[in-house]
């Protein structure tokens, strides 16, 4: 990046913010299209000094160069050239048109309707729908249409019928969605989430300023071929809300182990299934957890299970085929004598989700064993019919003990 460009810029916030009788100006975002995508750029200026960063973590590069072009306007300077905006605002070449991935998608619906669910994993016909959704898709494969590859695989593989059917019908709701004019708001809505941010719309996504957020818990997720997906679990320690950070194989991420503290001073979030997808922009890393940010989430932690059924039905509802909710509950008294419930004040049960026989399924099985008395318990909820399930990654003690599963 220039830096004739950055000084151009930091004067002509600096002229503003003296000349302004009103205000001066602080931060100033806006939506950059370059080199085919849109990212957010968020320009401050505190103290005399300026920065700049995209929704892509990058301080530099084509969307913070036009940025500054933007800010910086018509001021002359040496190392002036055509508007960066305009030169690399047009898109790929030869885009793929979402008819064809509406087909593909049906074909997937046609080629399992036909040969059954419990015969899905072995044939042909839906290997080759699942190849050709990989190649009507954009590369890299956008991240929800990914994910939605790795769970049809796995609820195929695990006989789960009735989860394999909701996923599909997910998908039958998105080709739909594909396929319309995609004027309605509830069409938008559902392309972005399984696009992604290429294909975002006005509200689709948040800056949120200014949090205090703990890491809870961190998996791997299938998806597409060599295209598994890190989630990282993260809870605002004000408001109890979850968000995900999702980071697929081989890309980056903000930084720091499981747990941690994260002060984040920018992040940009998703609107689409819970939870929402976030992605920090300007954070600062705590490695050391303090007993207070335990107690914190132990406050904030769901003590009502009616209220957390309902909101399953909703989002499940909303994005039958992306939705994976999570969920921090805080039980009344825990029973694990004929295998694990949770029960709360009101005696609603949240069981564990037995069929899952994973490492931290074994794990907190071994840690009630040895007498463990749960504060309160993170993990991404399921059913079986009508009995909400968790799947726990981490857990503390009334004693303040952590322990990541």
């Amino acid at each position: 990046m220039s830096i004739r460009l950055r000084e151009a810029a930091t004067r002509r916030l600096t002229e503003r913010a003296k000349s302004s009788p009103d205000g001066a100006v602080q931060r100033i975002t806006m939506d950059i299209e370059a080199e085919g995508r849109v990212e957010m750029v968020t320009i401050s200026l505190r103290d005399g000094e300026l920065r700049c960063v995209s929704s892509d973590g990058n301080d530099e590069g084509p969307h913070v160069t036009a940025a500054l072009a933007f800010v910086a306007g018509s001021e002359p300077r040496e190392d002036s050239q055509p508007p960066a905006m305009a030169a690399s605002a047009t898109r790929p070449q030869d885009p793929k048109p979402f008819e064809e991935l509406a087909d593909a998608i049906d074909e997937l619906l046609v080629a399992v309707t036909r040969v059954g669910i419990d015969k899905a994993r072995h044939a042909p016909s839906v290997d080759e729908a699942l190849k050709r959704i990989g190649q009507a898709a954009s590369s890299p494969m956008p991240p929800g249409l990914s994910r939605f590859i790795g769970r049809l695989r796995q609820e195929v593989m695990s006989g789960q019928p009735r989860h394999a059917a909701r996923i599909l019908d997910g998908a039958a709701q998105f080709a739909d969605a594909l396929s319309s004019d995609g004027t309605s708001d509830d069409d938008r809505r559902r392309t972005a989430a399984w696009l992604g941010a290429e294909q975002s719309f006005p509200g689709h996504r948040e800056l949120l300023y200014d949090r205090t957020m703990l890491e809870v818990g961190r998996e791997w997720l299938s998806g597409c071929e060599r295209a598994s997906v890190e989630r990282r679990y993260l809870v605002d320690l004000e408001t109890g809300t979850v968000y995900r950070e999702d980071r697929p194989r081989h890309a980056a991420a903000s930084l720091g182990p499981c747990p941690r503290l994260v002060h984040v001073g920018l992040a940009e979030c998703e609107s689409g299934p819970a939870p929402f997808r976030v992605r920090l922009l300007q954070y600062e890393v705590r490695p050391e957890v303090q007993k207070a940010s335990w107690d914190r989430v132990a406050q904030v932690a769901r003590r009502s299970f009616a209220q957390l059924t309902e909101g399953y039905r909703r989002d499940v509802s909303a994005y039958p085929a992306l939705s994976e909710p999570f969920a921090l509950v805080a039980p009344y008294r825990v029973e694990h004598e004929d295998g694990f419930v949770a029960i709360d004040s009101e005696g609603h049960q949240i069981a564990l989700e037995r069929t899952e026989r994973r490492g931290s399924v074994l794990a907190f099985y071994e840690l009630l064993n040895r007498g463990a008395d749960p504060a309160w318990i993170a993990g991404r909820l399921t059913d079986l019919g009508t009995t909400l399930c968790i799947s726990p990654f981490a857990v503390v003690s009334r004693s303040g003990e952590y322990t990541r599963l």
